[in-house]
């Protein structure tokens, strides 16, 4: 059942297109990523979800509820900011406590709430705290209790982890969505970083120019994009004008970019055995760069500068050594439109997987 459904939404600043023609809709209980680079309109997307933000023309859909002329605080939305948003002077259950507050609960209900909360987010014991006194991430977490004290129905993130470390922001990717998904609260989060997106969301809507550029799960929409912009706009891409000196594709004349990614490149030592060694080319290594788990391999084939990577439990490539590059798919883009080549050689075989 869809809970969230956004019909025709268009929405200008002055002369700027910020939204033009905005069409999805979002299950009950999902977690969705608006994904997509700065200026690309999904930031007003969530604003005018909120009812920070009122749309020119459209409709917003909550709950089978046309909200357009009802106020953000009578939506059933909880928000999470990006700078925390939190109380300097107010301690952490006090923060916590503030939607309940506002919603007349009694002083013992709210006691209880707050301590229930605190422990769910992992911060038992630090009710009497101050912001300046928590960490990043345990000020995320304390937003994140705050926004849900007062039992939303829909819960609103934007950009939750942009203001967090790298070692931080990776253990509340996945704090998060344990956490929502145990709550069963559909949730929207806004971000730039289509890792983030894929590893946290249920649903990815890629936006673009104040557009919808593609909608689906996070496998589906990296796997099959069907547009130019999401081809480009996921992976680690080499882009190139043609692709001669690549063995066993069809040739293609009327495209304009080929695309690369690392995950379709296979690279062998000179002296390793390969099944396919007739589809192989040869080229140069031009670099070599650690990784932890795996290192990413850089060849030169031809005119040709194509990225791969081998495991760690690989004999390591040097840089100046000769290999054999095995690449197994292509993604042409024609204007706006992608299509698929595959290495014809290898269709059906494990490689693929």
């Amino acid at each position: 059942m869809d809970y969230v459904t956004l019909k025709n939404i268009n929405k200008t600043y002055g002369s700027y297109q910020a939204s033009t023609d905005v069409n999805f809709s979002i299950e009950k209980g999902k977690l969705v990523a608006l994904l997509g680079p700065s200026g690309s309109g999904k930031t007003t997307i969530l604003r005018m979800i909120a009812g920070l933000e009122k749309q020119d023309s459209g409709d917003i859909i909550i709950d089978g509820k046309v909200v357009n002329d009802l106020p953000g605080s009578k939506r059933g939305i909880g928000f999470v900011f990006q700078n925390y948003a939190l109380f300097r002077y107010m301690t952490v259950a006090e923060n916590i406590a503030t939607g309940l507050k506002i919603q007349k609960v009694p002083k013992k209900q709210i006691k209880e709430k707050v301590e229930e909360l605190l422990e769910l987010v992992s911060l038992k014991g630090l009710g009497d705290r101050y912001p300046s006194q928590l960490s990043g991430g345990q000020r995320q977490r304390v937003a994140f209790a705050r926004a849900i004290a007062p039992n939303p129905q829909l819960l609103l993130l934007d950009e939750p982890f942009a203001a967090i470390d790298a070692k931080v922001r990776q253990e509340l990717r996945s704090w998060l969505k344990e956490m929502i998904t145990n709550l069963g609260i559909t949730s929207i989060f806004v971000t730039h970083d289509q890792d983030e997106a894929i590893e946290v969301s249920d649903e990815i809507i890629l936006t673009n120019k104040g557009r919808i550029e593609q909608i689906g799960s996070p496998s589906d929409i990296y796997a099959n994009p069907r547009t130019s912009f999401t081809a480009n706009f996921f992976g680690h891409n080499a882009v190139f004008k043609d692709y001669k000196g690549l063995r066993s594709f069809e040739q293609v004349d009327d495209f304009d970019e080929v695309l690369i990614r690392p995950e379709f490149v296979r690279i062998y030592k000179e002296n390793e055995s390969q099944q396919f060694a007739a589809t192989s080319s040869p080229g140069k290594v031009v670099n070599v760069v650690f990784r932890g788990d795996y290192s990413e391999i850089t060849v030169k084939v031809g005119d040709k500068v194509i990225v791969g990577s081998r495991s760690m439990g690989e004999t390591p490539v040097s840089v100046g050594e000769d290999v054999y590059v095995l690449v197994y798919r292509l993604i042409l883009t024609k204007d706006n439109d992608v299509s698929i080549l595959d290495n014809y050689v290898l269709l059906g075989d494990e490689v693929f997987m």
